[in-house]
């Protein structure tokens, strides 16, 4: 304990906070949350982990953190949408196409500009994540718009919606991830449209007849997910701890980068050993969804969201 102590800077006491996340153990993102929580112990930061949304709904999440009563979370910005409607041309269909686009983007000033909109609401965005999407049907492969019509595809927000409902669909809005694995086991959605990870950490792949991969040209999205913490928590911890969190923020952003070719392998390998159709977006698949975007969600994003034709044009150009 003396060592300990002795390794801390001059007049800091060790701290508790707590984090809370819907991410199961075992998925990616729980192991980046803890090994951020390893790296601080020593540094007289712990940080109580809440996977699963064992503390609070994903829902609940942001509120809390914004109102000081939890210290930290790792969520999609997707959540935030009725907050921050500008926040959603990250997740627009075929906006962010692959990894090293994705990877530009964070670096980039319109990045910059979105960023802030969250720290002005007292939060501070300590790691990036960009996981892309996949999704898998029950009743056959769907790998171009036309194969989507009479389906029932899981939607989150409006821009996502309409583009759904443009290839024929019928959208089915859910909030939140939580409820996926309800509405699989049901049987009330023919597409689970969601990020490569949950779709992992969900375990139902004998639920489904194919599952869309991300293929040599790309995703059809990517799904930003950042790791946030409160800027008063944030704000009250001496230089040392700061940059030690800061350092393992990065650490763990760089491990969930580096996980992504694993995560589309061990997805595959899944879906594949229950016997399941595994199939690739190719360039000319990728471009009819494109198209498609054009038409429905850019479109849409540009005449509802305000200063949204800007933004767009901002974040496309980063290629």
């Amino acid at each position: 304990m003396a060592v300990l102590l002795l390794g801390m800077s001059a007049g800091a006491r060790a701290e508790t906070w707590t984090a809370s996340y819907q991410f199961p153990p075992g998925d990616m993102r729980d192991d980046a949350m803890r090994s951020i929580a390893r790296a601080m112990e020593p540094k007289g930061l712990t940080i109580r982990l809440y996977a699963a949304a064992s503390l609070l709904r994903p829902a609940d999440q942001w509120g809390a953190l914004a109102g000081g009563n939890i210290d930290m979370v790792f969520m999609p910005v997707d959540y935030l949408l009725d907050r921050f409607p500008q926040l959603a041309v990250l997740s627009l269909p075929t906006m962010v196409r692959t990894r090293a686009q994705a990877e530009r983007l964070s670096m980039s000033p319109a990045m910059r500009e979105l960023k802030r909109q969250i720290e002005a609401a007292g939060v501070v965005i300590l790691a990036d994540s960009w996981i892309p999407g996949a999704y898998a049907s029950r009743q056959r492969c769907v790998l171009t718009p036309a194969d989507a019509k009479g389906l029932r595809a899981r939607t989150i927000g409006r821009f996502m919606s309409e583009y759904w409902a443009g290839a024929g669909a019928i959208p089915v809005p859910v909030a939140t991830s939580e409820a996926l694995g309800t509405l699989v086991s049901n049987d009330l959605i023919d597409i689970a449209n969601t990020s490569a990870a949950t779709l992992l950490s969900l375990r139902m792949e004998r639920k489904f007849a194919c599952l869309t991969m991300p293929g040599e040209d790309g995703a059809m999205w990517y799904l930003y997910e950042p790791i946030m913490v409160s800027k008063r928590r944030y704000e009250s911890l001496d230089e040392t701890r700061r940059q030690a969190l800061h350092a393992a923020a990065a650490a763990a952003e760089a491990g969930l980068s580096a996980s992504l070719s694993l995560l589309e392998r061990r997805l595959a390998g899944n879906f594949i050993a229950a016997g399941v159709d595994v199939v690739k977006l190719d360039a000319q698949s990728l471009d009819a969804w494109n198209k498609l975007a054009r038409r429905t969600a850019w479109k849409s994003f540009r005449d509802h969201v305000p200063g949204g034709a800007d933004i767009l044009d901002k974040i496309y150009a980063v290629e």
